[in-house]
């Protein structure tokens, strides 16, 4: 049942001599089931490798594609998202992949839950460097006090319920439109991470329990190569919402929390944020469609 009428997902992916994984990038997009309600936008960095030959070979099916210099691959991604009008948006670099009900999903959830902005999985996977998925993870679930706190920044020596993966992670044009329609470009890492604090002032997050995206381990990920820079730049951002620890914290999981912050110099962290239930998404098999509930 669709309440909402369909809409279209703009999917932007960014690629600078990946040629090596981009085909099967392309491929994990284009061969899904509600993919002709995809705006697919490719946007190459001007790749000297095989890259553009492959864009080429699926040009039919992209709403736009370039190749030449660009500032960067936020710049890129930015940029892309301005060659869809599509209500639905989400990238993916050129060495991940979606899983193959993937689309569909994401189409289905934000057409049956006009309330529902911003959606990740619960279940990220990873992938060895020939593609051959190896790994699920588990993200238990996201509430505005625990990410303004750190618990989505593996490496702080935090307690942890893990990363908001990028290629999960999916929301809807109107949410972006609302933070300003950019990344924050002073960061060259974690503009994901900064973005994803910005909806979250707005609304949210919606953990969808099934695997969407597929994360490459090839060896130069910039994410698994600059760890450390990527947590720093996770860091300042939190600073930015998190301007005082609060006076009266009574939960010991908090009061360890702020101990643990103080230590590392980083004591401003914990957030005037509240406790909030954990927003899922699950599905009615009877009715056919998903529905939205509360995990306390």
């Amino acid at each position: 049942m669709n309440t909402n009428g369909p809409g279209r997902l703009c999917m932007v992916t960014t690629n600078f001599n990946y040629g090596a994984y981009l085909d099967d990038c392309m491929r994990s997009i284009v061969h899904q089931k509600g993919f002709d309600r995809v705006d697919y936008v490719v946007m190459d960095g001007g790749s000297t490798d095989n890259s553009v030959d492959i864009i080429k070979s699926y040009g039919g099916k992209l709403a736009h594609w370039q190749s030449q210099k660009d500032a960067g691959m936020y710049h890129a991604i930015e940029e892309g998202f301005t060659k869809s009008e599509a209500p639905y948006m989400g990238w993916l670099n050129s060495d991940d992949q979606l899983a193959p009900w993937a689309i569909q999903t994401v189409l289905d959830i934000f057409d049956q839950l006009p309330e529902v902005q911003f959606i990740t999985s619960r279940f990220p996977m990873q992938a060895r460097k020939d593609g051959t998925v190896v790994k699920t993870t588990i993200l238990a679930g996201v509430d505005n006090w625990g990410f303004f706190n750190g618990e989505h920044i593996r490496t702080l020596g935090l307690p942890s319920t893990g990363w908001i993966v990028q290629d999960c992670t999916f929301w809807r044009r109107s949410l972006w439109d609302s933070v300003g329609a950019s990344f924050d470009h002073t960061l060259k890492l974690a503009g994901d991470f900064e973005l994803w604090a910005r909806f979250m002032m707005k609304t949210d997050l919606y953990i969808v329990p099934v695997p969407l995206g597929i994360y490459r381990i090839q060896g130069a990920n910039k994410a698994m190569v600059g760890r450390d820079a990527y947590r720093d730049e996770c860091v300042k951002v939190l600073q930015r919402y998190s301007p005082v620890i609060p006076t009266d914290v009574q939960k010991l999981g908090e009061r360890v929390v702020a101990k643990k912050l103080a230590t590392m110099g980083i004591s401003n962290l914990i957030a005037d944020h509240q406790r909030t239930g954990i927003k899922t998404i699950a599905f009615d098999y009877e009715q056919n469609r998903y529905f939205p509930y509360e995990d306390r």
